[in-house]
């Protein structure tokens, strides 16, 4: 797998202009944790918060989370 970063241009807000290669590997692995960090923020924006007077939190988004990145990292 290769995936490079170089660096174009620095600009003063802090951003940067940037030259990325990668292989065929290195695009399936990009892909794959793009949708796994597209996923956690899904789950966390979307969750189902408790109302304050319930002394039980519905759903658990973080530990799913780190089932997923678990089984992610199995394959």
């Amino acid at each position: 797998m290769d995936i490079s970063v170089k660096i174009l241009k620095e600009n003063e807000d802090g951003s940067a202009e940037a030259l990325i290669n990668f292989d065929k590997k290195g695009l399936k692995t990009l892909v794959q944790w793009g949708f796994v960090a597209l996923l956690t923020k899904a789950l966390d924006e979307y969750a189902v918060k408790p109302k304050k007077s319930s002394p039980v939190a519905i759903g658990r988004p973080k530990k799913r989370i780190r089932k997923l990145l678990k089984d992610f990292k199995g394959s």
